[in-house]
């Protein structure tokens, strides 16, 4: 397993329509950092390389954000950080100067819904960290998404996007050929333009889990996540714990990966079996054929 997502806040300052941190606005919090240092020791204790400090939430908006990047650099984690960037003229330098953090993954498409003053400062704090990452951090991935493929509504923005880019690093992308192949678009460096289609995130639903449905899924191979409060869950998708495996503290990493429901979850995926009802009702794993 490479991969595990340590949610350390499902607090987020953008409410987007896409999102389910928006819809549920109750109950949000931030991971103490008891629980982030047990969920490391965790991610190093089955052999993962690699962590992410989001399932929901804005991880640059928890108050020990530095404190966290300083605690994964005495490991040999490196993070994988997805923003919306709404922080980045505060939040920048941190970034820049952890060693730990291997990537940046900007959420551009947010700025769709918000106002054109603040889509267009989010934006420009965003490109003004990207000019400077390229100096700075040659060695760090940067990927600008555009997660909206197909969204009408969204074109006026992603245009507006593509002409900022253009006159910034004086480079035209144009990713008129983006397929399921053909997602990333390189503008300079290590620096990227991530196009992909929206997705609905995955409910239960009473009418499915009576019968085994046809599909497979990465989850519980390539990651496991872990909620913001201990809450082990089989996969990134699953905010609410429909699939809770097991509790951080009460067991290790390595333990709850071999409960009988992740035993089995996992059987089904390499049997093409989707047998848990959250699942069955996840559209994004009709991506893995």
């Amino acid at each position: 397993m490479n991969s595990v997502y340590i949610e350390i806040t499902n607090v987020c300052n953008l409410h987007c329509s896409f999102c389910p941190c928006g819809k549920t606005p109750e109950n949000r919090t931030f991971m103490d950092s008891k629980l982030f240092e047990q969920s490391l020791a965790g991610a190093q204790e089955i052999g993962a390389s690699n962590v992410y400090f989001h399932v929901l939430g804005e991880p640059t908006l928890h108050p020990g954000f530095a404190h966290y990047l300083k605690k994964l650099e005495l490991t040999s984690l490196k993070l994988t950080l997805t923003t919306n960037g709404t922080t980045i003229e505060r939040t920048g330098r941190q970034i820049l100067a952890s060693p730990a953090v291997r990537q940046v993954n900007f959420s551009t498409h947010a700025y769709a819904e918000l106002s054109c003053e603040n889509a267009e400062r989010h934006l420009q704090n965003v490109l003004d960290f990207c000019s400077l990452a390229i100096v700075e951090r040659p060695d760090l991935y940067i990927n600008l998404r555009l997660w909206n493929v197909g969204a009408e509504e969204a074109s006026p923005w992603n245009s507006y996007m593509l002409k900022r880019i253009h006159e910034t690093f004086g480079v035209d992308v144009t990713p008129g050929h983006f397929c399921s192949r053909h997602k990333s678009f390189n503008i300079t460096g290590r620096l990227y333009l991530h196009e992909d289609t929206r997705f609905e995130w995955p409910k239960s639903d009473e009418r499915t889990g009576k019968e085994i449905i046809a599909g497979t899924c990465r989850a519980l191979d390539t990651h496991v996540a872990i909620l913001h409060d201990g809450r082990v869950v089989a996969c990134c998708l699953d905010h609410s714990g429909q699939i809770t495996l097991g509790q951080i503290g009460e067991q290790s990493l390595a333990e709850i990966l071999e409960s009988p429901l992740a035993r089995n979850i996992r059987e089904g995926f390499a049997k093409h079996e989707l047998r848990h009802p959250f699942c069955q009702t996840c559209s994004f794993c009709k991506r893995f054929k």
